[in-house]
């Protein structure tokens, strides 16, 4: 006998399947999306045997999966620096699903701050047991933000004339990040409920119904747009680029700006927003920054 479990997604609808003939009761993730174009062959080849491995998962009916969407990007602005015109924005990752999304380094972090290790994601029950696990990405010391960070948790974009137009120039950086709760989805007051706070604890990720969120000063939310033609352009913000996290929709995880682009006699960068991606509530966006 099969269980057939269907969670809304954009196309096609993700279906979870829970065979009841597991011992503990099962779901197996089908239909996974393609994974999106990574910059060279052994990073391409790593990022699809691990979103092939997770496509291929049976996890626990009792799991809680975690859902992530982007915040729509906000705090738009260019600067320059060092003779290069900067697209700095700010940028959140929320998690609207039942479960958190939940990392665990292989081994302590401590005071480390040398090299890579596995990340681990645990999905949790009802009762916040841990009723699985599996390896997903990498943590990774960053040497700027002085934490570790999960690889591949976002992809920033700069493209042409719509949200799936070109890439404008090299603008196309996937990037890492300390995950925590760092404000609520629908209601700007922290509370008790906050789980992951410390980039250097034993646990990194995102509580339901909370969103991540990074200021556009820190250094790796920018892109370079020196040179660039005036114009209509988009910002796009992916999260889990890679579908290698798990969660229960691909399909929902970009949101976008548009701006149009003009440049003074001078040729110094003006920017003004016209418009989003489609949002509800916080998913449109917050003024508190980290």
């Amino acid at each position: 006998m099969i269980k057939t479990i269907k969670i809304n997604s954009m196309n096609p609808i993700l279906i979870i399947t829970a065979l009841s003939m597991c011992l503990v009761g099962c779901t197996k993730l089908d239909q996974r999306p393609q994974v999106v174009e990574l910059e060279n062959a052994a990073s391409k080849e790593s990022a699809n045997q691990r979103a092939g491995a997770v496509s291929s998962l049976v996890i626990p009916a009792a799991a809680l999966i975690p859902d992530l969407q982007t915040v729509i990007p906000q705090h738009l602005q260019v600067v320059n620096e060092h003779q290069h015109d900067l697209l700095r924005f700010s940028n959140g990752i929320a998690n609207t699903g039942v479960g958190a999304l939940q990392f665990k380094p292989e081994f302590p972090l401590g005071d480390n701050t040398v090299g890579t290790q596995n990340a681990v994601q645990q999905l949790l029950d009802a009762s916040g047991i841990i009723v699985f696990e599996e390896t997903v990405s990498e943590f990774e010391y960053h040497p700027e933000h002085h934490h570790w960070h999960i690889e591949a948790v976002a992809l920033f974009e700069v493209r042409k004339d719509s949200p799936t137009g070109s890439v404008v120039g090299g603008n196309s950086i996937k990037t890492t990040f300390c995950l925590i709760d760092w404000i609520k989805l629908n209601d700007n007051s922290n509370s008790k409920e906050r789980m992951y706070f410390d980039c250097f604890g034993e646990l990194q990720g995102i509580s339901p119904g909370w969103v991540d969120q990074y200021n556009q000063a820190v250094e790796g939310q920018e892109l370079d747009i020196t040179g660039v033609a005036e114009g209509t352009y988009y910002l796009v913000s992916t999260a889990n680029p890679e579908h290698t996290f798990i969660e229960t929709n691909n399909n929902n995880n970009t949101a976008w700006v548009s701006f149009d682009l003009k440049r003074d006699k001078q040729g110094h960068p003006k920017i003004f927003v016209t418009g989003h991606s489609s949002c509800t509530g916080g998913l449109c966006g917050y003024s508190p920054n980290r």
